[in-house]
């Protein structure tokens, strides 16, 4: 029987990156810790402005949201924390770190199948498969 001390029943696993591609060509999996407390108000923030940016959700974004979002600074990530600059290091390109952000921000605050089917929409399926692209124009 667990006891309340079994902290480790309670964890949040580290989120691990697909393997993205680095300067030297080579791909490599990036992980990402869970966010601290104080990233979670800011991460929270980030997800409503996200879904109203996406029309998910209808805004203005609230005033209270906008102040969080007003305190974040230009060298803060608190989507990927430290992971961010590991990226930046490996040379990692700034549109796939923004996607892995944006997908953290989802990932840690509505769960992984909502940040998955939000990654589909958005990137999935950017390239058509060749029967695809061979068949009949859809109709408009």
């Amino acid at each position: 029987m667990a006891t309340a001390s079994d902290f480790a029943d309670w964890a949040i696993p580290p989120l691990t990156l697909p393997p993205l591609p680095t300067r030297n060509g080579e791909p490599r999996v990036f992980v990402v810790q869970p966010p601290s407390v104080g990233d979670a108000t800011k991460l929270l923030a980030c997800a409503v402005r996200g879904e109203v940016n996406l029309g998910i959700v209808d805004g203005p974004i609230p005033a209270g949201v906008q102040e969080v979002l007003d305190t974040i600074t230009t060298d803060e990530h608190p989507a990927l924390g430290s992971t961010y600059q590991e990226m930046v290091d490996a040379g990692v390109h700034p549109e796939t770190i923004g996607r892995a952000a944006y997908y953290s921000v989802f990932y840690w605050t509505r769960g992984r199948d909502y940040a998955d089917g939000l990654a589909l929409l958005l990137w999935g399926r950017e390239q058509p498969d060749a029967e695809e692209a061979e068949g009949p124009a859809p109709k408009a």
